[in-house]
């Protein structure tokens, strides 16, 4: 799941990074913001005899800064996860609700667009299991270092499903 969170924000960089070359010099000062809306459906865990799968809404913020010339030099992008269950494929009847009403998950990014530097922080993915309790599965802050190369991480680790996690999802959704 890290992997196609990663693959995702960087695809939905490189396609509105794409519409900004044509943006004007008089937006020196003044971010652009562009939002977006899309649904996924993504899977989760192999159980037995069925898939726990997440979907959802993903509600994307992107404000970008220019230059005095018109040139990008920033962006921050903020995603909200929302009207989020984790449901099982044959009987979705059978499904978690993420936090209250499916609403609260959220990360930022913020890229410093001349040096490369990236900071993302928040909690994309969490969930809430029957006789397991709160889990995170994506929380923390990570700071990549273009000039450095290097990537440092603070607070929890990803927890992904599998395991515990995993066989606990299997079961509340059997």
């Amino acid at each position: 799941m890290k992997t196609s969170c990663i693959i995702r924000a960087l695809l939905a960089v490189a396609v509105v990074t794409t519409g900004l070359f044509g943006a004007s010099v008089s937006r020196a000062g003044t971010p652009l913001i562009v939002r977006e809306t899309s649904a996924f459906d993504l899977p989760v865990v192999e159980c037995d005899g069925f898939e726990v799968r997440t979907s959802g809404l993903e509600r994307d913020t992107y404000k970008y800064w220019f230059d005095k010339s018109g040139v990008p030099v920033r962006l921050q992008w903020v995603f909200n996860i929302t009207e989020s269950q984790y449901y099982n494929s044959s009987d979705p009847a059978k499904f978690i609700t993420q936090g209250k009403n499916g609403v609260g998950e959220n990360l930022t990014f913020n890229q410093d667009l001349t040096s490369g530097d990236e900071h993302f922080s928040g909690n994309a993915f969490r969930i809430t299991i029957p006789g397991v309790g709160r889990v995170l599965w994506d929380a923390g802050t990570w700071f990549w270092d273009a000039s450095e190369q290097t990537l440092v991480h603070r607070g929890p680790d990803y927890v992904f499903a599998e395991g515990d996690t995993g066989l606990a999802l299997c079961e509340a959704l059997k």
